[in-house]
């Protein structure tokens, strides 16, 4: 039997612990040796403290940063919290506000300087779910006590770490992002993780007469499904391994799957890549600009396009928005039918980060229709 792979934490639940414990010894409450804290998906963990230290306005916490089983470049590094008390926040360029609060980046967290992240150029490189994190987690202690702070997150081996990321590439730069989105590191190991995708299909599969799927390359899959009252239960994560995905729905006798991701992942499949992992394959401008063409978009915003820093960025270029991504849907629809022999029907949707539709294929909604009264 293979080994059941270990999850740990991302470097946002541990920020999120560090200046926890910083606020927690400013107001004269010491925490003891471990931190009981719930992520943004309700998982509870408790989580060791490595250091602490308390100066007259202001506190630090460590933490060391645990990936579990996962190949992570920032295990066992510092992550680390100093909060201190001001009596009004200041204006800080690169911080993130908040009512009693600013959250920014010190020393090896890196700042960011191109558009189409989930941080807008200038600021710290701390992701919306560990700053969402961070607030929940202290703000019933600030309000209680009445208290301002400013939240400065530090990683001392952050700059050296970053190096051996794609950061430099995405505009992010002089240290490592604070990264999570959930607060756990699930492992990545392609075998197991495969493996255990296969088994979840499958069950789904055995124990209902449905032969219809939802595949979703992330979160906006779960939000959708929500919104439209399809079964949450008929949802599959896909993660990069769409193309493994549908060999697996193919053997086990699926007829029609909804396909609902991100422009980022969905214009690979639109190309004709069924690894959606950055290693393996990219592409992702050049397959938006060549299907600008076909819509005759503009030659410059086609350029704009080829220069962008990611997928998310260059969808603010497109004046025709809805011919290109409709064209795009279709084709990631074409492609996906193709790869399954056609054994499959497929019908795709299209979001940016933000939760904004950008596009869909032309059957969409009719299939969501079928898949309603089933």
């Amino acid at each position: 039997m293979d080994k059941e792979l270990r999850s740990g934490y991302t470097t946002g639940t541990c920020a999120c612990v560090a200046a926890f414990v910083a606020l927690n010894l400013l107001i004269e409450k010491d925490l003891g040796e471990k931190v009981e804290i719930t992520t943004l998906n309700g998982v509870t963990l408790d989580i060791p403290i490595h250091s602490k230290k308390r100066g007259i306005n202001w506190a630090r916490g460590v933490v060391l940063k645990d990936a579990g089983d996962d190949p992570d470049v920032t295990n066992g590094i510092e992550i680390c919290a100093k909060v201190k008390i001001v009596e009004e926040l200041p204006k800080i360029e690169k911080a993130h506000k908040f009512d009693n609060m600013l959250i920014v980046g010190g020393r090896g967290v890196g700042l960011v300087t191109k558009k189409g992240l989930k941080v807008t150029p200038g600021k710290s490189a701390i992701n919306p779910g560990p700053q969402e994190m961070i607030v929940k987690t202290l703000n019933p202690l600030l309000e209680e006590y009445g208290l301002k702070v400013i939240v400065t997150i530090y990683v001392p081996k952050g700059r050296e770490k970053a190096l051996k990321t794609f950061n430099g590439k995405l505009g992010i730069l002089g240290g490592i992002s604070i990264l999570g989105s959930t607060g756990i590191v699930k492992p990545m190991s392609e075998d197991a993780l495969t493996k255990s995708m296969f088994a979840e299909l499958k069950v789904l599969k055995e124990n209902s007469t449905r032969e219809w799927v939802v595949f979703a390359f992330g979160n906006h899959g779960k939000q959708f499904c929500i919104d439209n009252n399809i079964d949450i239960e008929q949802m599959v994560v896909t993660s990069n391994y769409i193309g493994f995905m549908i060999d697996s729905a193919v053997k086990l006798g699926f007829k029609k799957i909804v396909l609902i991701g991100h422009i980022g992942k969905a214009i690979k499949v639109a190309g004709g890549i069924f690894n959606t992992h950055s290693r393996v394959a990219d592409a992702r401008l050049e397959i938006i600009a060549a299907n600008a063409i076909l819509i005759d978009e503009p030659r410059e915003n086609i350029l704009k396009v080829l220069e962008a820093n990611t997928a998310e960025e260059a969808t603010e270029y497109i004046l025709k928005k809805e011919s290109l991504f409709n064209l795009i849907a279709n084709k990631v629809a074409k492609r996906s039918a193709e790869f399954s022999r056609d054994n499959i029907e497929f019908q795709s949707i299209l979001f940016n980060y933000s939760g904004d539709i950008l596009g869909y294929s032309d059957g969409f909604y009719e299939m969501i229709e079928e898949l309603k009264s089933e």
